[in-house]
């Protein structure tokens, strides 16, 4: 594993690798000690960026990494450029600006790990160079989430139908005003523990707005992405080992 202590100006991937499981783990902390976080609004933000980047760089240092390992150019650019590309939809596109991770995917699975799979184990035997159908069936709710990577980084995105699923305080609605501070059973039975709720009056001291602080958003997404953040950690730790000889 040479690569872990050597500067990133000698790594074959230009470092995207390290810094993936640098982002990676960091995610794993934050989402391990989540309780310990003092803050009441917008907690999972930090961590599903963190985790999402981390997919980008590691889609990007294996595609980088098969390239020069299968000695693949880019386009009219050769294999062992600084100027690595991919390509979607018939045209090249420069693999530093390219942010969305469906085509990232698409191009390191189709166009590099399943067409050269039989090169692919007759370089290096001992690695397993075999789609993951579990990953690519999860993939997808992970690209309509945040294709390009902004949503898990700012409050608001272009997609405003998505952009409240991941908003912690969330409005009240009026019907449900009144039932919260009756001991309504229906409401104790739905609720356990603790809630935080923010009211808001008016100069009549009539209640006219109300925020409840939801638990557990966005769950399935945030499995989604830990499981495929650590999928790619594995395979990117497999490369360096078998394909660069822990280079």
């Amino acid at each position: 594993m040479q690569y872990l202590l050597t500067g990133l100006d000698t790594h074959l991937d230009f470092g995207f690798g390290v810094t993936g499981e640098s982002y990676y783990k960091s995610a794993e902390f934050l989402l391990e000690n989540k309780e310990q976080i003092k803050t009441l609004q917008q907690i999972e933000m930090p961590m599903t960026f963190l985790y999402r980047h981390s997919i980008e760089l590691f889609l990007k240092s294996l595609i980088v990494i098969f390239h020069k390992r299968l000695k693949l150019p880019y386009d009219t650019e050769p294999f062992d450029s600084n100027k690595p590309k991919i390509s979607t939809g018939g045209k090249w596109k420069d693999l530093f600006t390219c942010h969305w991770i469906d085509e990232l995917y698409s191009y390191w699975l189709n166009e590099l790990l399943l067409k050269h799979k039989i090169e692919l184990e007759r370089i290096a035997p001992k690695g397993e160079w075999q789609e993951e159908t579990t990953i690519s069936n999860i993939f997808p709710l992970i690209s309509s989430y945040d294709r390009d990577s902004s949503f898990f980084r700012y409050p608001i995105t272009k997609n405003s139908t998505l952009d409240p699923k991941k908003h912690t305080m969330l409005r009240i609605e009026s019907e449900r005003l009144q039932e919260i501070f009756t001991n309504h059973p229906d409401t104790r039975k739905k609720k356990k523990g603790a809630r935080i709720v923010m009211l808001l009056k008016n100069d009549k001291e009539e209640i006219v707005d109300g925020f409840e602080k939801a638990e557990n958003i966005l769950d399935n997404v945030i499995q989604a992405l830990k499981d495929v953040s650590h999928y790619f950690s594995c395979i990117h730790i497999m490369t360096r080992v078998t394909l660069c000889n822990g280079n």
